[in-house]
């Protein structure tokens, strides 16, 4: 099979991480001034009580089944038979999700009121059992992942301009949300018959699966904890606003954060691939390129938001939300640590097996995160929190190192983690010196972004840091290709 290419594999999904950022950045501001905070409460309250559901009913699956696929898909029967044991498991885990979703709006109480918006927002389970987004993940099929997306994201939008005009319309602003996210998963259903035959009668090796399939589980609920445990704390804790400042402070790192780890997980497939090929050269060469690919653009990232946060938080979120300024601050710093995490959880742990490491990770960020957050958060309130999400944060590479080390303990990766360092720095102190006194925001922010990027890829390339040097080299062979048709 002819191997896809890692940078379109890679472009591909920043594309598609950064339409999942664009869209509801258009979308939102219109539904919330037409369906009023009560539309919008009421579909986020039901859309965050079916992703629990969800959540079951994926039971880890995703993740599992994309790297046991990319290694198998070279062999159709194979594959075939791989797909009809995740799709057995997947069907009866999402029957049992649907089982305690319907017991849980008909038994409790609070429930009532919602059930129509419960069951339109729960049909997403549905869509995401049949549409085996994993299938596409392990063929790299990232372009129709991508390409998919977006069209039904645009044919999302037009709908929600034409068809909600009112704050009643909120049922229908539900049904729109579900169709954006994944109706597109029904197409998936047909187009799978290039890669599978589900009708072939295969022996059904079910039990071989489970056990990894409930560490991957445990690892996401785990991770599903580890994420809102800081703002249900800060809620119970303090206020309402101190959950607010929190949240605007969370937001722009959070961006930033899904840019860079969504081009490291699409290295995970043909990292499984390799491994299973025993082509062990070119997976050390994976690992290498995108260890310095995660600290190449995450250490200047952080630097730069860092700088532009007051003018960020005053464009997206209001002159009100000035207080999170230093917790903005202190979570940029989770960039870094955020980018190494998905690099060797990816890259590594997940295609040579070692899952359960993740797993481990998570449950001491979880012991680590509760602890911190209930000291903290009395101590110094939002920053606190902050605080505790850093250090949870650093918590997680930590315990996953030891099983990696062996994999990335390569001098050149040192090397090229200090000129990047290097040339972040000087970045963040040029674009200081001449730009912290620009008043307006959208300049300071614009001109600053597009400097610093420039300045911190000169600094590399006199650095002759590697990856610096395979960027320009991919643009002038893409202008090159362009300028010879």
């Amino acid at each position: 099979m002819k191997q896809k290419s890692l940078k379109k594999n890679a472009f591909f999904n920043l594309l598609k991480a950064f339409m999942s950022i664009i869209f509801p950045i258009i979308s939102f501001p219109y539904a919330s001034r037409v369906l009023l905070p009560e539309g919008i409460g009421c579909v986020n309250f039901a859309n965050s009580t079916v992703e629990y559901f969800t959540m079951l009913a994926k039971l880890g699956i995703a993740t599992y089944a994309a790297r046991e696929a990319a290694r198998v898909r070279d062999n159709k029967y194979e594959l075939s038979k791989l797909a009809r044991e995740i799709l057995s498991i997947n069907f009866v885990s999402t029957a049992i999700a649907y089982l305690l979703f319907f017991a849980a709006i008909f038994f409790i109480p609070k429930y009532a009121d919602y059930r129509v918006l419960l069951i339109i927002c729960s049909t997403k389970i549905l869509f995401i059992t049949i549409g085996m987004d994993w299938l596409y993940t392990a063929e790299e099929e990232f372009g129709y992942i991508t390409l998919r997306h977006t069209f039904f994201q645009v044919v999302s939008l037009i709908l929600l301009f034409t068809f909600v005009k009112t704050k009643d319309d909120y049922l229908i602003y539900a049904g729109i949300g579900v169709l954006s996210n994944v109706g597109a998963n029904v197409f998936n259903l047909i187009y799978s018959r290039k890669f599978i035959n589900v009708f072939t009668k295969t022996p059904l090796a079910i039990k071989r699966h489970l056990k990894p399939l409930f560490t991957f589980f445990g690892t996401s609920f785990a991770s599903k904890i580890n994420d809102i445990i800081d703002t249900l704390m800060l809620g119970f804790l303090l206020t309402n606003a101190a959950v607010g400042f929190y949240v605007a402070a969370v937001k722009l790192s959070s961006m930033v954060k899904d840019l860079i780890t969504s081009v490291i997980s699409s290295f995970m497939p043909r990292s499984s691939y390799y491994l299973e090929n025993n082509k062990i050269e070119e997976y050390n060469k994976i690992i290498n390129r995108i260890f310095d690919l995660s600290f190449f653009f995450s250490i200047p990232a952080t630097l730069g938001l860092i700088f532009l946060c007051e003018p960020l938080i005053r464009i997206f979120s209001g002159e009100n939300y000035l207080p999170a300024a230093p917790t903005m601050k202190l979570l940029a710093l989770t960039i870094i640590f955020l980018s190494f995490n998905s690099f060797v959880s990816n890259v590594i742990l997940i295609p040579i097996k070692k899952e359960k490491f993740m797993l481990y990770a998570q449950l001491a960020a979880l012991t680590v995160n509760v602890t911190l957050n209930y000291f903290f958060i009395k101590k110094w309130g939002v920053f606190g929190a902050g605080l505790a999400t850093l250090l949870v944060e650093l918590t997680i590479p930590l315990v996953k190192i030891f099983p990696s080390w062996k994999y990335i303990k390569n001098k050149s990766n040192l090397i090229n983690f200090v000129k990047a360092l290097l040339g972040s720095a000087v970045m963040y102190i040029v674009i200081y010196l001449l730009f912290n006194n620009i008043e307006s925001d959208w300049i300071k922010v614009t001109v600053s972004a597009f400097c610093g990027a420039a300045v911190y890829a000169i600094i590399e390339l006199i650095l002759k840091h590697e990856t610096a040097f395979l960027l320009i080299g991919s643009v002038k062979n893409k202008i090159s290709d362009k300028l010879s048709k």
